[in-house]
């Protein structure tokens, strides 16, 4: 209530030269309509429209052009969009039927004639203080809203920006009128975050709140994703997620917006919601066979909790005014809530874990020798016998040397800095291993789960191009395709059965 209090000290209202309405502004307005989308670099409106028009929406520019009040700009919109249409007419004249020709021709002429219904907009101040447009000019205005090819009533019109012609219209009509502006804010056929700019720059306080609050609740029941511009990420936003996926079932939005989202301890059934829609999407990408997608995704995810946890990113300010210093607690708490590695390599004979997290933290390991031996080993490192052969080069696999990665942490993070375990050390966290070296995929542990024969990985990948069943001489195991239904992908050079 403060915050609202103090933003409405700080609101001001001006008339539109050109519009002859009121126009609202404050600090807070201007936030909301830089979030929708409206102020581009500098605040240059023709920014704003030049782009609009790369895209061929040259509709939604010249409303745009009008709500700003620019009426030069909105009209000349207009002219370049008759103009592309008519070029897109002779382009395709040879390939068209002369029905969709037409169609073309006269959405092209209802353009020029908005932009000269346009051109003569003018109001008057009447003797009690409102202000009105000519009876002419808007007589002319309504019988352009009647043409079949802007009409309301019209099932498939030519242009999906047509519901931006009858916005600039209806804007102009109802210019001086009592809730005038209610016809636009509520047309669906536009953008949600047009209307929501629109009327932080038009409505009042009160009539501002009462749009947001009914958008927002039609947002909820229909799954409107557009709506999280109104509610951010915050209860509600998850709450609209939720309600999408319960309407579309589409997990993979949500979680590619929820994997994103660093969420307060204290929401547990956000927090639960968020997970179960990162768990269902992992788990799509599995039956699909995309390892390398669900890779990318996990990789994605952590490196995003890594710098969260390193504090390179800034709070974002939520208009609950939660502190810096509370917020990256909450994102440390959920950075470091990762599951540990539950499976290791180990070795054959001392059953000594491989992983360079658990040798580093093992003692009595001969540091005097490891110095003295490569930052890749092919011998275990505690009994100093040879690892595992691969099943196609015969080659011993290898392993990181814990003591040279020892000495390359500390020359790399020195004596009172911080170091790779996080600011809470080793109590409570999992280790972090991202700025070590590591070795190359090609040369990785890989093994089959059925007969435990293996190699490196690149070296098997290349025989299971050629061959359907295991390297190791007598054994017919079909290691690659053992417990997996194979999936035709498009693009694949080979099938196998």
């Amino acid at each position: 209530e403060q915050i609202e209090d103090s933003n409405s000290l700080m609101e001001s209202k001006i008339i539109s030269e050109t519009l002859k309405c009121d126009i609202f502004d404050s600090p807070m307005r201007r936030a909301a309509i830089n979030a929708c989308g409206w102020t581009k670099k500098y605040g240059v409106l023709r920014d704003l429209l030049e782009e609009c028009e790369s895209h061929g929406a040259f509709e939604r520019s010249a409303a745009l052009a009008i709500w700003h009040g620019d009426i030069g700009e909105c009209v000349a919109a207009l002219q370049r969009g008759a103009e592309e249409v008519r070029a897109l007419v002779q382009d395709t004249s040879n390939h068209q039927s002369s029905h969709a020709n037409h169609n073309l021709e006269t959405y092209a002429e209802t353009l020029n004639l908005i932009a000269m219904c346009v051109a003569g907009f003018n109001v008057t101040n009447c003797a009690d203080g409102t202000m009105k447009s000519s009876p002419v000019w808007s007589n002319a205005c309504e019988s352009l809203l009647r043409r079949p090819d802007i009409s309301e009533t019209v099932k498939s019109p030519p242009s999906i920006g047509v519901p931006y012609l009858r916005a600039i219209c209806t804007f102009l009509l109802n210019i001086g009128q009592v809730k005038g502006f209610n016809q636009t804010i509520y047309d669906d056929g536009l953008s949600l975050a047009d209307r929501v700019a629109f009327a932080c720059r038009f409505l009042s306080r009160t009539d501002l709140r009462a749009f947001l609050d009914t958008s927002l609740r039609k947002c909820l029941k229909t799954g409107n994703l557009e709506g999280l511009l109104i509610t951010g990420l915050d209860k509600r936003g998850i709450g609209l997620l939720q309600s999408y996926v319960d309407r579309y079932s589409d997990v993979q939005s949500t979680a590619l917006i929820s994997c994103r989202v660093v969420l307060p301890t204290e929401w547990a059934a956000e927090r639960r919601a968020c997970t179960e829609w990162l768990d269902s999407y992992r788990m799509l990408l599995n039956n699909w066979q995309m390892w390398h997608s669900r890779a990318a995704f996990d990789v994605g995810r952590c490196d995003h909790l890594r710098r969260l946890k390193g504090g390179t990113f800034q709070s974002s300010g939520g208009r609950r005014g939660v502190s810096t210093k509370k917020q990256f607690q909450i994102e440390n708490e959920l950075s470091q809530s990762n599951f540990p590695p539950q499976l290791w390599a180990r070795c054959n004979y001392c059953n000594s874990s491989l992983s360079l997290s658990k040798l580093r933290r093992q003692e009595g390991i001969a540091n005097s020798w490891l110095s003295r031996q490569k930052p890749v080993l092919t011998c275990c490192p505690q009994c100093k016998k040879p690892l595992p052969r691969c099943s196609i080069c015969l080659l011993s696999m290898g392993c990181l040397n814990p003591y040279m990665e020892l000495q390359r942490e500390r020359n790399q993070y020195p004596r009172g800095g911080m170091t790779m375990m996080g600011a809470g050390g080793m109590q409570g966290s999992m280790e972090d291993l991202s700025g070590l070296a590591n070795i190359p995929f090609a040369e990785w542990f890989t093994w089959c789960m059925r007969c435990k024969h293996g190699g490196h990985a690149h070296h098997l990948v290349g025989w299971f191009t050629k061959h359907s069943t295991c390297a190791v001489s007598g054994c017919d195991c079909r290691c690659q395709f053992d417990g997996i239904e194979k999936l035709c992908r498009p693009g694949s050079s080979t099938n196998r059965d």
